[in-house]
């Protein structure tokens, strides 16, 4: 059995046989199919080397640096991860994944929102808020380890034993399979319509869909939400998650949960790329997720990208260091969305690992 890397469900199950994947949805068997397809070389301004020079060269160019930034590390196992915090501790170095999640695991790291496993909400949650997270998209096989399964005290089926209830700014994949007890609600505030949720969990008066769904919710000592980037304050979230039950964060990154153990921080690489001349970039594209300004003043680095494929940021690296594949091409562990410690056993032994080659660069510095 494989253990997937390809979101953060980290599913145990997948079998490969020759070219046939079992098991895994659309996402882990591209992941498997592309394996081979644009695996990055080594390269030292454009020009083809080999990985010990591509390294050596990172460690020259970070010798003269007076600024550094690592971003990435959600594909990256709990030991690389380790190892590029000792590298940003060596330093100084800003870090970033990219991630929205912060606020919401700082305040699960302190306690003030439950949260529960994935097997539990198999086992035991009646109602399902999936609030903005097309997880038919992003996580394809959550729902059917968590609301479509049968658990120890939920045997009669989604049909008659769970409440579906999605929430987003759009009729998303997963909006549409709130049919049968079920709700959609399409909302721009989510402020707004948690305050209507904790306000009807209390015994006031809100609209009718609120009130069904809440009616739903006192039926069951074991309700969840399964979250994404909820756009409310914090204190809201902790008050709703409190009144509803438990609370499970839908990063899709494979290993977001990691990163904020490990590091316990995030610095907005749009806030400051002003003040850095070197970013590292690690099993990521910072070019997916910043605004065309910020986009501008990257390129203006130097960069040092570690990635087994190559992207967009990779075309103007000044080195790329190829690395293999957390989870299919090298071992070690990933927290689960969860929170769940998951060994990695990979079907494939191929390349240096991303803590290898980071070992390396701390080595040389």
């Amino acid at each position: 059995m494989w253990t997937c890397t390809g979101c953060s469900c980290l599913c145990e199950d997948v079998e490969i046989d020759e070219n046939t994947v079992r098991h895994a949805c659309r996402i882990g068997a591209e992941l498997f199919r592309g394996r081979s397809i644009s695996r990055a070389e080594p390269l030292v301004e454009g020009k083809r080397t080999d990985i010990d020079s591509a390294i050596d060269k990172a460690v020259e160019i970070l010798k003269e640096s007076k600024g550094v930034a690592i971003y990435g590390l959600n594909r990256s196992t709990l030991e690389a991860q380790r190892e590029a915090l000792k590298l940003a501790e060596k330093l100084s170095a800003f870090v970033d994944n990219g991630s929205e999640f912060g606020r919401i695991v700082e305040a699960i790291f302190e306690g003030l929102i439950p949260i529960t496993t994935i097997e539990d909400v198999r086992d035991y949650a009646y109602v399902q808020f999936y609030w903005r997270c097309d997880v038919h998209n992003s996580m394809p096989r959550l729902m059917a380890r968590t609301y479509y399964a049968r658990g120890k005290k939920r045997q009669r089926g989604y049909e008659e034993d769970r409440y579906l209830v999605v929430v987003d700014v759009r009729k998303s994949h997963t909006a549409m399979l709130a049919k049968k007890n079920a709700s959609f609600f399409k909302t721009e505030n989510d402020a707004e319509l948690i305050g209507e949720f904790i306000k009807a969990i209390r015994g006031g008066v809100a609209s009718g869909d609120v009130m069904r769904v809440v009616r739903e919710v006192k039926k069951s000592e074991f309700n969840v939400i399964l979250g994404g980037q909820i756009d409310a304050p914090m204190k809201l979230i902790e008050e709703f998650v409190k009144e509803v039950g438990y609370f499970v964060p839908l990063d899709y990154r494979t290993n977001s949960m990691g990163f904020f153990k490990t590091f316990g921080r995030r610095d907005e690489l749009e806030k400051i790329v002003e003040d850095i001349d070197t970013l590292i970039v690690v099993g990521d594209d910072p070019m997916d997720d910043v605004g065309f300004d910020v986009m501008k003043s990257i390129l203006k680095l130097k960069i040092i990208v570690i990635t087994p494929k190559i992207s967009f940021i990779s075309k103007f690296a000044d080195v790329v260091i190829p690395s293999a594949i957390s989870g299919l091409e090298c071992g070690g562990k990933m927290l689960r969305c969860d929170f769940k410690e998951v060994e990695l056993k990979p079907p494939f032994k191929e390349g240096f690992s991303e803590e290898k080659i980071l070992k390396s660069i701390n080595g040389g510095l």
